[in-house]
C-alpha cells in the first residue's frame, strides 16, 4: 500500500511539472506560423529592361512570429526548364523581417519587410550566375472572415546583381492558429 501511495504521489508530481512546462512554453512561443505563396510581377529598371510575370506562384514562404509585431520569413523559389538537350534552373532563397506596426498578427494591417537573399541561374553546359539581393517591401494583409486566411499585397524595391528591380506581389497566407 505504501509503495502504491509513493508511486501515485510521484506520478502526480511529474504530471504537474510537465503541465507547467507545457504552459510556460506556450506562453513564450511567438504564436502562429504563416504559410504562404506569392505570385508576382517584377520590372527590371536597368538596361536591358524586362518584365517577369510569375503567376499563380512565384515563391513559397514560411513566417515565424517572434511577437505581435515582428515575423521572420524565409522564402524559396525554384524554376527549372528542360528541352532540346538543355536545362535552365533558376532559384531564389531569401530571408525577410516583417514589421507590423498595428501588432495584429493575422488581422488587417500595414507591414514593412526588409529582406536579403541569394539568386542564381544554372545552365547545362557552360554558364550560370549567382548574386546577392537586398531590398524593402511595403504591403498590407487583408484577412478573410475566419482570420485563418489572408491576402497579402506588396510593392517592393530590390537591388540584385547590379540591377534595380520593382516588384508587385500578390499572396495568400494560411495561419496555423
Amino acid at each position: 500500500m505504501k509503495r502504491l501511495l509513493v508511486l501515485g504521489a510521484l506520478a502526480l508530481a511529474m504530471t504537474a511539472s510537465t503541465a507547467d512546462a507545457q504552459r510556460s512554453s506556450r506562453r513564450s512561443s511567438g504564436g502562429p506560423i504563416e504559410l504562404g505563396i506569392d505570385g508576382g510581377i517584377t520590372f527590371g529598371l536597368d538596361d536591358p529592361h524586362f518584365t517577369l510575370v510569375s503567376l499563380p506562384v512565384q515563391a513559397f514562404r514560411v513566417g515565424y512570429f517572434l511577437n505581435d509585431r515582428f515575423e521572420i520569413e524565409p522564402r524559396l523559389s525554384l524554376t527549372s526548364v528542360s528541352g532540346g538537350g538543355s536545362t535552365v534552373s533558376a532559384y531564389s532563397l531569401g530571408l525577410g523581417l516583417l514589421y507590423q506596426p498595428s501588432g495584429d498578427r493575422v488581422g488587417k494591417g500595414l507591414y514593412f519587410r526588409p529582406f536579403v537573399g541569394l539568386n542564381g541561374v544554372s545552365v547545362s553546359g557552360p554558364g550560370g550566375d549567382n548574386s546577392g539581393e537586398a531590398g524593402i517591401g511595403v504591403g498590407v494583409k487583408l484577412p478573410f472572415n475566419d482570420r485563418r486566411l489572408a491576402t497579402r499585397l506588396e510593392a517592393n524595391y530590390s537591388h540584385s546583381g547590379g540591377s534595380n528591380l520593382i516588384g508587385l506581389l500578390f499572396g495568400l497566407s494560411w495561419f496555423t492558429r
